[in-house]
C-alpha cells in the first residue's frame, strides 16, 4: 500500500473500533482491515459487513412470569389499606362534642368492573347479540316515556316568566300566601291537549350562598305562587311575592318574552307557586312593553361596538381639531380626482440599438458543439476530461466525484460525473439527457451538448444536434468496439446522418481509447479510412472533416499536446486546438427573432418563470415583448442570462436564459418558439418535405421531429423521387421511395399544429428507426 492509504487504514481502523467495540467475539484487526480495504476504506460499509457477519452476542431475555393476567384482564385493584394509628390515640376521646380535628371522613368506593377474557382487547367485553337487543329496547322505552321535567318544559319556563302585577312596586309588603283558585284547575284543562299542565305542587328551591355584594337577607323569608292552567283568563289574582329587600323585588319580577307572547298569546297567562327556601335566588325582571317594541328600531350590537371604538380613538388627541368634512363633501372631491385615462404604465427599460451593440463588440464568439458517438465510446468522460483540464472543474469538485464513484466501485466513471448529473445516470452508466456545460479559452466561449448515445434516447440526440454549430463524433479504438458502432444497427453510422440532415457541416472525429491498442498507427489509420469513405457518402466535405487521436482518460492531446514519444507518428493539433479553429460561423441577426424553447424551470423567488433555449435568428434585449407560439401567449423578457452572466441583448447563436414575467408557465413547454409579436411564427399542421430517405417508404405513420419537439403525423402523399446530383424529377407519385433516395412527400399532423416554418430541418422516424431527414418547404 502507498503512505496515502496506511493513512487512510489507519484513520479507518481507528473509527470502526470506536463504532464496533472491543466486545463483539472473532473480531479482530486483521478482519477489520480486510474488510476496509474490500470497501475502498468506507467506514459505514465496513461496519456493516461485520455487524452482518459477526453479530453480537445476545442477551438472554428474562422470561415472564407464569400466570400473568393479558392485556385484556383488567383485575379489580384491591382496597386501600387502613393508616395505622398507636394504641389508646382514641382513649380521651368523648362520646359526644368530639372535636373537630379529631374527625376523619369515610370514602366508600365501589367495586371496579373486570375486563374482558384473558387475550383480549382493553375495550372491555363484548355483549352479546340478546343483550344488545334487550339493551336497545329499553333505551327505546325510556325515550318514548318522557318524564316529567323533559314533557313540561315549556310550561315550566312559562310558569317561572309569568307576568307579575306588582312589577313596578321597588319593595314588596311580606303578605301570606294567596288562596289557589277553585274555579279553575288543571284538570279542567281538556284530556287532548298538548299542554295540559302536571297537579300542582310545591317544589323548594335548591341553597344557595348569598352573593357577597348583596344584602344578607332573612333565611325564614319566602316566596309563594299559585300554579294554574293555561287556559286561565286574565283576571286571576295576581302572583303574590314575599321579600324583604329591593334587590331581591328586581330579580323576582320577570314578564314574558316577545317570543313567548307570540307562540302562546293569551294562555301565558297562569298562576303556579314556588316555594323558596333561599332568597338569595333572582329572577331576571322583565316588561310586557317589551315584547311590543321594535327589536330593529335601535342601533345593533356592531354599531354600538364601532361607535365606542371610533369615540375611543380621539382621546388621546387634543381638543382643537378640524371637522371632518361632510360625506357628500368627500364624494364630490374624490370624482373630481378620477380620469378616464388609463393609469401610467411602468418604466420601460432603455433600449439599444442591438445589431449595432453586436457589430462592435469585442466579446469572444460563442461556439455550440454536441458531442455524438456509440454507447459506451467514451464521451461523457472526454468532455469531463477537457472541463478539468481547462480548469471549469476546481479540484475540490472533482475529488469529490472520485471519491463518490469509488464508493460504488466505478472509480473511471469520475470524469464523466462532471457531465451525468443525475442518480438515474449515474447509477445506469449512461447519459439519459442533453447534458449541457460552458467553459472558455484565451479566443473562444464553448457549450457543450453531450448527447446520448443509447439508441432508446435518440429523440434527446436530435435536440442537442439542432442547437449546435459543429459536432464532435467520439469513435471507441478499442478492439471490436469500433466495429460494433459502426455497424448497421450502431449509433455512429446513425448520430452522423444525423448531425448532417440537421444542418451541421463540421465534424471533428475524435480517435479515443487509443492507448487501449498501445497507440498504434495502424488501427488509427483502419478507424480513418473507413470513415473517410462513410462520410464522403453521407454528404460530409473532407476539408471539413478532421480526425483526432485521444485518449479522454488519460487527458492525452486533449487540451495539450503530449510528448514527442507519446505519439511520435502524430504531428497534429489536439482536440482543444482542432475546436479553436474552427471557422466563424454565419448568425441570422437580421431575420425575426425565433428562439426554440430547450428547458421550463423557475429561476428563484424573484424569477417564477424561466425558459432557456437557443435563439436560431434575430435578437432580443431586455424589455421585450414576446409572444409564444403556439399558445400566443404574450410575455416580457424580464432579465437575459448568457453564458452564466447576466447580458442586456442576446443574439442568434446564443443559448440563452430568459426569465419572463407577465404569462403563467403552462402556456410555455418545450419545443415552442418565442417570436416578436409583430412577425410571429404561424402554425401548420400540412407540409410538403424535401427528403433523404434512410429506409424504405411508403404512406406511413411517423414521428416528427424537430429540436425538442415532437409531434405524432403520417406520410399521406408520395409526390416524387429525384436525382441527388442535379435535382431533376425522376418519377410522378411513385408507391415507394427506396432507401438513399431524394424524395418529395407530404407530411401530416395528427394532433394539434406545430410551430414550423420554410426551411426548417425535421427528422422522421417510425417504430425507433430514423427513416428521412429533409427540409420543410
Amino acid at each position: 500500500m502507498t503512505p496515502q492509504q496506511k493513512q487512510q487504514m489507519r484513520e479507518g481502523l481507528k473509527k470502526t473500533r470506536e463504532v464496533l467495540g472491543h466486545d463483539i467475539p472473532g473480531v479482530s484487526d486483521q478482519v477489520i482491515e480486510d474488510a476496509l480495504w474490500n470497501y475502498y476504506f468506507d467506514v459505514p460499509q465496513t461496519v456493516n459487513y461485520i455487524l452482518i457477519k459477526y453479530p453480537r452476542p445476545q442477551q438472554k431475555k428474562q422470561s415472564k412470569a407464569k400466570g400473568l393476567l393479558g392485556f385484556g384482564f383488567q383485575a379489580s385493584s384491591p382496597w386501600p389499606a387502613m393508616s395505622a394509628v398507636e394504641m389508646g390515640y382514641f382513649a380521651d376521646a368523648p362520646w359526644g362534642n368530639i372535636p373537630q380535628d379529631r374527625k376523619g371522613e369515610l370514602v366508600l368506593k365501589g367495586p371496579q368492573l373486570r375486563g374482558g377474557l384473558l387475550g383480549g382487547s382493553s375495550s372491555g367485553p363484548k355483549s352479546s347479540k340478546l343483550a344488545a337487543l334487550a339493551k336497545k329496547r329499553k333505551e327505546k322505552a325510556q325515550a318514548a316515556t318522557p318524564t316529567f321535567g323533559e314533557e313540561k318544559t315549556s310550561i315550566s319556563l312559562l310558569s317561572r316568566l309569568s307576568k307579575q302585577t306588582s312589577s313596578a312596586k321597588n319593595v314588596l309588603e311580606p303578605v301570606s300566601p294567596a288562596p289557589r283558585p277553585s274555579a279553575q284547575s288543571p284538570s279542567s284543562l281538556p284530556s287532548g291537549s298538548p299542554l295540559r299542565p302536571p297537579p300542582p305542587q310545591t317544589s323548594t328551591a335548591r341553597e344557595t350562598p348569598a352573593p357577597l355584594d348583596s344584602p344578607q337577607t332573612d333565611p325564614k323569608a319566602r316566596t309563594t305562587v299559585d300554579l294554574v292552567g293555561l287556559d286561565q283568563p286574565k283576571t286571576q289574582e295576581p302572583v303574590v311575592l314575599v321579600a324583604e329587600t329591593a334587590t331581591q323585588q328586581k330579580a323576582l319580577g320577570a314578564s314574558p318574552s316577545s317570543f313567548a307572547q307570540s307562540i302562546f298569546g293569551e294562555r301565558i297567562t297562569l298562576r303556579h307557586e314556588i316555594t323558596v327556601t333561599n332568597t338569595t335566588l333572582f329572577f331576571v325582571p322583565g316588561n310586557k312593553e317589551a315584547g311590543k317594541a321594535n327589536p330593529f328600531a335601535g342601533p345593533s350590537p356592531d354599531d354600538v361596538v364601532a361607535a365606542a371604538q371610533s369615540a375611543s380613538k380621539g382621546l388621546n388627541k387634543g381638543t382643537h381639531q378640524k371637522t371632518p368634512a361632510p360625506t357628500i363633501q368627500k364624494t364630490e372631491e374624490v370624482l373630481k380626482n378620477l380620469s378616464l385615462e388609463a393609469a401610467p404604465a411602468a418604466k420601460k427599460v432603455e433600449k439599444i440599438d442591438v445589431l449595432k451593440a453586436y457589430s462592435e463588440s469585442s466579446a469572444k464568439e460563442n461556439i455550440n458543439f454536441v458531442v455524438v458517438g456509440h454507447v459506451d465510446a467514451g464521451k461523457s468522460t472526454l468532455m469531463g476530461r477537457m472541463l478539468y483540464d481547462c480548469g471549469a472543474v476546481d479540484e475540490r469538485a472533482m475529488r469529490k466525484y472520485r471519491q463518490e464513484s469509488e464508493q460504488i466501485g466505478k472509480g473511471s466513471f469520475a470524469l464523466a460525473w462532471v457531465m451525468d448529473q443525475t442518480e438515474e445516470e449515474r447509477n445506469r452508466g449512461v447519459t439519459i439527457d442533453i447534458a449541457t456545460n460552458h467553459f472558455e479559452t484565451p479566443n473562444s466561449s464553448f457549450t457543450i451538448l453531450d448527447a446520448p448515445g443509447h439508441r432508446d434516447f435518440i429523440p434527446n440526440m436530435i435536440a442537442g444536434a439542432s442547437q449546435a454549430d459543429f459536432a464532435v463524433l467520439v469513435i471507441d479504438a478499442s478492439t471490436g468496439a469500433f466495429e460494433a458502432g459502426f455497424h448497421r444497427q450502431g449509433q455512429t453510422k446513425e448520430h452522423t446522418l444525423l448531425c448532417r440532415s440537421i444542418g451541421v457541416q463540421r465534424l471533428v472525429v475524435a480517435v479515443n481509447k487509443l492507448d487501449t491498442v498501445d497507440w498504434s498507427p495502424a488501427r488509427f489509420e483502419e478507424i480513418v479510412q473507413q470513415m473517410q469513405q462513410f462520410l464522403t457518402n453521407a454528404g460530409f466535405s473532407m476539408k471539413n472533416v478532421t480526425f483526432v487521436p485521444m485518449s479522454g482518460l488519460t487527458g492525452i492531446n486533449v487540451v495539450r499536446k503530449p510528448d514527442d514519444n507519446v505519439i511520435p507518428w502524430y504531428n497534429g493539433p489536439s482536440l482543444l486546438e482542432v475546436l479553436e479553429t474552427s471557422n466563424k460561423h454565419t448568425r441570422a441577426v437580421d431575420k425575426p427573432l425565433r428562439l426554440v424553447i430547450s428547458e421550463v424551470f423557475r429561476g428563484g423567488v424573484t424569477n417564477p418563470v424561466s425558459i432557456s433555449g437557443r435563439i436560431d435568428a434575430g435578437y432580443l434585449q431586455e424589455g421585450d415583448v414576446l409572444v409564444s407560439i403556439p399558445s400566443k401567449e404574450q410575455a416580457i423578457a424580464k432579465a437575459i442570462v448568457c453564458n452564466d452572466e447576466p447580458a442586456k441583448w442576446a443574439v442568434a447563436g446564443h443559448n440563452a436564459v430568459i426569465h419572463l414575467s407577465g404569462i403563467d408557465p403552462i402556456h410555455l413547454r418545450p419545443g415552442d418558439v418565442l417570436c416578436n409579436p409583430t412577425s410571429p411564427l404561424i402554425t401548420i399542421k400540412s407540409f410538403n418535405v424535401k427528403l433523404l430517405a434512410f429506409e424504405g417508404m411508403t404512406p406511413m405513420a411517423v414521428d416528427v421531429h424537430k429540436g425538442r419537439l415532437h409531434a405524432a403525423g403520417k406520410v399521406s402523399v408520395l409526390l416524387q423521387t429525384m436525382d441527388k446530383s442535379n435535382g431533376q424529377v425522376i418519377k410522378k407519385k411513385p408507391r415507394h421511395i427506396p432507401p438513399g433516395s431524394l424524395a418529395r412527400v407530404t407530411v401530416e399532423l395528427i394532433g394539434e399544429a406545430i410551430p414550423v416554418e420554410a426551411g426548417n430541418r425535421i427528422v422522421l422516424r417510425s417504430s425507433g428507426v430514423t427513416v428521412a431527414a429533409g427540409i420543410i418547404e
